[in-house]
């Protein structure tokens, strides 16, 4: 009898789901991908593009090219609740898709809901990013929001430009917590002179409250001006979860077991951001792990449709983290090691370049 598999998202896991479906597929399995766009865009690359060092088709996976070639289905549609018990999923335009497994890959969102009426734009959907980017980096004192590996590097990217571009201002950047806060507080000064020797302006410690057309507040009420906002704040969760009554973290995101199977129900799954593993709730939301967890889920996938065996998986003690800081530059960090060179970005352009070859 056949059975039908959806996959919700195309992040890091589901595309090597699906690059694996072209070389083994599924027997007496239809497989879906639902995605609200043709295009996914590698975060990674998303620093060498702001700077230049790439072009747009450099950081990008067209979704259907991928799956004609895999035997899987690709539908464009944002999906907007999950009806666990009746195996049935409904989209944003309220069309409903059965299934008999299912598995989630779909990130999450960085801009806080009471500040989405504001003038802060985010790279979430990821989709949106390129014409944000385009605009933001020509602007004379784009602001960026968050001090972590994504706002730490854009706000360089960003700075080369310019500078390249020869573009008059500065770059600012407003962090709520130490730049690069889960790192060692070592690394955090490292790369916290490291950005302002680049001519970047930096507030840590401070908490952006209020935003306005033309400037931002803070907790300690420091007005700073701005010609554009790009918040880049911590992860938060898509609200698909909540609304359906999964079970989930604090933060809205669904919890899952070793298997990555959701912990109330066995016929679904999830990876990435989208969700928290009960084992490691403190992990952080970050595509090293989703990297990772790919081959596991596409394992697990598998055995669960044939009743095999499914396997765990256990996310390394240790991240490597290479962020591009500009003119072929990298900033590299393992635990206490950091390495801030020429060679460190070539090391990141192969890492970056050999994943999105992986699906082209």
């Amino acid at each position: 009898m056949l059975k039908r598999l959806l996959l919700v998202g195309a992040g890091h896991s589901h595309l090597e789901v699906i690059r694996k479906l072209k070389e083994e597929p599924f027997p007496n399995v239809e497989v879906c991908l639902l995605s609200p766009s043709t295009y996914q865009y590698y975060s990674g690359m998303f620093s060498g593009y702001t700077e230049g060092l790439y072009g747009l088709d450099d950081t990008r996976v067209n979704l259907k090219e991928l799956t004609d070639a895999a035997g899987v289905h690709f539908v464009k549609k944002m999906v907007d609740r999950v009806l666990p018990e009746r195996k049935k999923i409904v989209c944003k335009d309220r069309s409903v898709y059965p299934f008999d497994v299912i598995s989630f890959d779909i990130g999450s969102r960085s801009l806080p809901h009471d500040m989405e009426d504001t003038v802060a734009r985010t790279i979430k959907p990821n989709y949106e990013f390129v014409d944000q980017i385009n605009h933001l980096r020509e602007t004379h004192n784009p602001l960026l929001v968050g001090g972590g590996a994504a706002g730490s590097e854009l706000a360089m990217s960003i700075q080369a430009y310019k500078e390249r571009k020869q573009i008059p201002g500065q770059v600012r950047l407003v962090s709520a917590n130490r730049l690069l806060a889960e790192a060692p507080k070592r690394v955090s000064k490292k790369l916290e002179s490291l950005i302002t020797k680049k001519g970047i302006q930096v507030w840590e410690n401070e908490r952006v409250v209020e935003i306005h057309e033309h400037h931002i507040k803070t907790e300690q009420g420091n007005r700073i001006r701005h010609t554009g906002v790009l918040w880049l704040g911590g992860a938060i969760a898509d609200p698909i979860f909540k609304s359906s009554g999964i079970g989930h973290d604090e933060r809205g995101f669904a919890y899952v077991k070793d298997t990555l199977q959701f912990e109330d129900y066995t016929h679904i799954f999830g990876a990435g951001d989208c969700v928290t593993m009960s084992s490691y709730p403190d992990l952080a939301k970050s595509g090293v792990y989703a990297v990772r967890q790919g081959p596991v889920l596409w394992e697990n996938l598998k055995n669960y449709l044939s009743e095999g065996e499914l396997k765990a998986y256990q996310p390394q003690s240790q991240a490597l983290y290479i962020l591009s800081t500009g003119h072929k530059k990298g900033f590299f960090t393992y635990g206490l090691v950091t390495n801030h060179s020429h060679r460190a970005w070539k090391l990141k352009n192969k890492i970056d370049t050999q994943f999105m070859n992986k699906y082209k």
